[in-house]
């Protein structure tokens, strides 16, 4: 059946319907991801986001949170090209993106880990020993610690799960030879 449409336009539009199932899977997998949070935790969400987020990862929160919604991209992009939903998909991009993200997220996680304790200790150092506020912020930078490390771990592993299982491309000898 000819539309009378140009071959570049039908191209454009077939991308943009790609990108539309795409965005449109990675978003109910994430309000999916959500609701199964709540239900299973629901003591982590009866808080706001942005203050859980502060309290449990930190100054780096939004660069976590970038990656999440970008791995969860990847996984709707995934689907897409399982179920053949939109024109196949060029992954070079996509997998070099994956990489970065498991080389970045562990040393985000890490750098927010020392910008924590270090505030631990200058607050422990502005308040003195024995004080209960101290005690207290002592422990909340050390919970930031770990949740950074923890966030930043998890990300990067969820991200080289998803590398490895993107679909090889011309030039990428390392995963199509494994």
């Amino acid at each position: 059946m000819d539309v009378g449409l140009p071959a570049s336009s039908l191209a454009r539009f077939s991308q943009a319907v790609r990108e539309f199932n795409t965005l449109l899977v990675a978003t109910i997998m994430g309000v999916v991801t959500y609701i199964l949070v709540q239900w299973m935790l629901p003591q982590m969400v009866s808080e706001d986001l942005l203050s859980l987020l502060d309290k449990f990862v930190g100054v780096a929160w939004p660069f976590f949170m970038a990656v999440t919604a970008y791995l969860f991209y990847v996984i709707g992009a995934l689907v897409v090209d399982a179920f053949e939903l939109g024109i196949p998909r060029q992954w070079q991009g996509t997998a070099q993106a994956l990489h970065w993200a498991t080389e970045a997220c562990p040393l985000v996680g890490l750098l927010t880990t020392f910008l924590s304790l270090l505030f631990a200790l200058l607050a422990y150092g502005e308040a003195g020993p024995g004080r209960p506020e101290t005690q207290a912020a002592f422990i909340t930078q050390f919970a930031i610690a770990f949740g950074s490390s923890i966030a930043g771990g998890v990300l990067a592993l969820v991200a080289f799960t998803l590398h490895r299982i993107l679909p090889p491309t011309s030039g990428d000898e390392e995963r199509a030879n494994p």
